[in-house]
């Protein structure tokens, strides 16, 4: 039997979210070779790879109100356009360095787009009874680009050259984005291979829209959207230290040699990739089991922040170095699990606005991708405690679950906007 076209939208998806990460990451494993060949040292490097964090983060909203307003399917389509080319073109950014900044924040730029695009064209695709998985694992791409993007980049570097890398990464996203175009529809009704019962089963289950609009920049008022938000950005800093820092941490502090981190650097991203996985099914299935929207978009997510924490701090206390990487994956693991509940959130806040909600939740959490790696970096070189940054990550991770537990309540948020209308009418009247 065939599988139903939403499932085939979502593995591109998944795939997009491979080549998107790749472009991301692919610098940082060229930079050893990059620097020498340039002559740029490490404090010019961070200032590229902060460019990039940059035009990530200030494109989130922007980019989700576009995908929610206009036709996500191009939206994405263009994003891949813009990222790919300027991926191709980051070699030119070697005759100059401002160029390098600015070639890196325009693939920034453009990759923000991605995420919150995706949401939005998972709500017009996806029931909602399926959405939190469908869109957890059109994201969950991110860490197997991130697995394969590691040896693919040093076999190029070192077969072939730098410049090499990244001309192999733009070309994959041209393949993906002529599959795209191919075959992605903005809506179901317009595929031409949907069937009449796929279409109607969608349409039946989709996530009721709100009769009543708001406009896009009415979220960053919102109360809901704000509680989001931070909870998300106080999880999101611990695990963007873990990412940036756990390779240094396990060399220095653990004695692990660069070989041996090499493939111990694989469980973390394998633990993440079936936690955000598991996160979807998780939340959709206490869903569909009868649990309250609340309890299964927040509260029971929230619940495996709660479970997780223990683990992030016995990470670096316990004596052992096995014992100390199998709790940083069983941290994160756990982390990735509540992510699945934080992607479902938006749409039960607002269907037409899941983009733009979305775009402020992940910007907001990778404000935190931009500081809280530099804290880290602060801290240690301050105190020597290479413990009390992790620490502090955990400290953050409780913030995030006293908020998305007790605060965060996923009711949709045109109630007051139906309630203002009502009031204006009556006055009128």
């Amino acid at each position: 039997m065939a599988w139903p076209v939403r499932y085939k939208l979502v593995g591109l998806l998944t795939a997009g979210s491979m080549i998107n990460y790749a472009d991301r990451v692919n610098i940082s494993v060229a930079a050893p070779v990059m620097m020498p060949a340039l002559g740029w040292d490490e404090a010019q490097f961070g200032v590229i790879f902060s460019a990039f964090l940059a035009g990530y983060t200030l494109f989130q909203f922007p980019g989700g109100i576009i995908a929610d307003r206009w036709n996500a399917c191009r939206v994405l389509a263009w994003a891949c356009v813009g990222f790919s080319l300027f991926t191709a073109l980051t070699p030119l950014g070697g005759l100059a360095f401002g160029l390098m900044l600015a070639i890196r924040f325009c693939v920034g730029m453009f990759e923000s787009v991605s995420f919150p695009a995706y949401a939005s064209l998972n709500s017009r695709w996806i029931p909602r009874h399926e959405y939190s998985r469908a869109q957890t694992l059109s994201i969950a791409g991110a860490y197997l680009g991130q697995a394969v993007s590691y040896p693919l980049t040093t076999w190029l570097v070192l077969t072939f050259s730098w410049p090499m890398a990244f001309y192999v990464n733009a070309l994959i996203g041209g393949v993906w984005l002529l599959a795209w175009l191919l075959f992605a529809t903005n809506t179901p009704a317009e595929h031409p291979k949907i069937t009449a019962a796929e279409l109607q089963d969608i349409n039946t289950h989709l996530a009721p829209h709100p009769r009543a609009t708001i406009s896009p920049w009415a979220v960053l008022k919102e109360p809901q959207v704000l509680l989001l938000s931070f909870s998300y950005l106080c999880l999101i800093y611990g695990l963007w230290m873990i990412v940036l820092w756990l390779p240094t941490y396990m060399v220095k502090v653990r004695g692990f040699s660069m070989q041996e981190m090499g493939w111990i650097g694989m469980i973390p991203t394998i633990a993440s990739f079936a936690g955000l996985v598991s996160g979807g099914v998780f939340s959709d299935l206490l869903l569909r089991r009868g649990y309250s929207v609340r309890f299964a978009r927040a509260q029971g997510p929230a619940l495996c922040i709660a479970l997780g924490i223990p683990f992030l701090a016995a990470a670096v206390l316990v004596p052992w170095s096995g014992a100390s990487v199998a709790c940083f994956a069983i941290y994160l693991f756990l982390m990735n699990i509540a992510g699945g509940g934080y992607w479902a959130v938006p749409l039960e806040l607002n269907p037409k606005l899941v983009g733009a909600i979305s775009g402020v939740m992940n910007g907001s959490g990778n404000c935190a991708g931009i500081f809280g790696p530099m804290t880290a970096g602060f801290l240690v070189s301050a105190t020597g405690n290479w413990a009390l940054p992790f620490l502090v990550a955990a400290g953050f991770a409780s913030v995030s679950f006293v908020v998305f537990y007790l605060f965060v309540v996923p009711t949709p948020i045109e109630v007051k906007a139906r309630v203002a209308e009502t009031v204006a009418h009556e006055a009128g009247a």
